[in-house]
């Protein structure tokens, strides 16, 4: 199966929260960089940016909220108080890339919920496991998005299973925010991540880190083959 991730355009080219520091990892400016992968090099862009000497060896961070997900080094090659701009970059992907963002795919997966069944003596109503098959279009280690036609609501509790390329067995998920599509055919739904057991989890965490070189390094990119060859 052909995985696909989020591209460079969207994910990394414009401008992102990012921190310049120091190699001492001391902090100079908080502000937005911008990656040119033409020119091989990052502009980092302040209110307030302090001025540096010309090849003096910096960092920049690529910020996701509050993580860190990205380490970008160069060589100062201009400087004022309103940008400055590195040179000679190399970049490293740090483990926090594959928390942030969630990667767009291509998965087939089984749902399963449970739902009302016949009545039983004394009024009480049985429950059976209805299941229903679903098209995963990304995923994070926090949330699955996925198109499907069962009718699911905000805060429903549903399973999720996947074989191929993964093997995540009756992973529990619930519901965050459902979309109706226009056709009336399927609908997309976001949902949160319950909990993963240890062997899913470093599955996911392989794919995802494959996903996220693909998709985020820079300086060279990884490229994914179209069989998907590394995943």
């Amino acid at each position: 199966m052909i995985l696909g991730a989020t591209t460079l355009s969207s994910k990394v080219e414009r401008n992102f929260p990012a921190v310049l520091k120091t190699m001492e990892d001391k902090v100079l400016e908080y502000g937005t960089a911008c990656v040119s992968m033409e020119e091989q090099c990052i502009d980092f862009k302040s209110d307030f940016v302090p001025l540096c000497k010309m090849g003096t060896t910096l960092k920049i961070i690529r910020m996701e909220e509050e993580t860190e997900t990205q380490i970008f080094t160069g060589e100062v090659y201009l400087s004022s108080e309103k940008m400055l701009r590195l040179v000679s970059v190399e970049d490293e992907l740090l483990p926090g890339s594959i928390y942030a963002y969630l990667y767009d795919v291509e998965m087939r997966g089984e749902g399963e919920t449970q739902v009302p069944g016949k009545k039983r003596l004394f009024g009480r109503q049985s429950l059976v496991t209805q299941s229903f098959p679903i098209e995963i279009y990304a995923i994070s280690l926090s949330q699955v998005k996925f198109t499907c036609q069962e009718p699911l609501t905000e805060g429903q509790n549903i399973t999720l299973t996947i074989t191929e390329p993964l093997h995540l067995r009756h992973i529990p998920l619930q519901v965050e925010l459902p979309i109706n599509f226009m056709d009336g055919k399927a609908s997309s739904y976001r949902c949160k991540i319950l909990e993963l057991q240890e062997e899913g989890r470093q599955s996911l965490e392989e794919l995802l880190w494959q996903l996220s070189l693909a998709a985020n390094k820079c300086f060279p990119p990884v490229n994914l083959s179209s069989d998907g060859e590394g995943l």
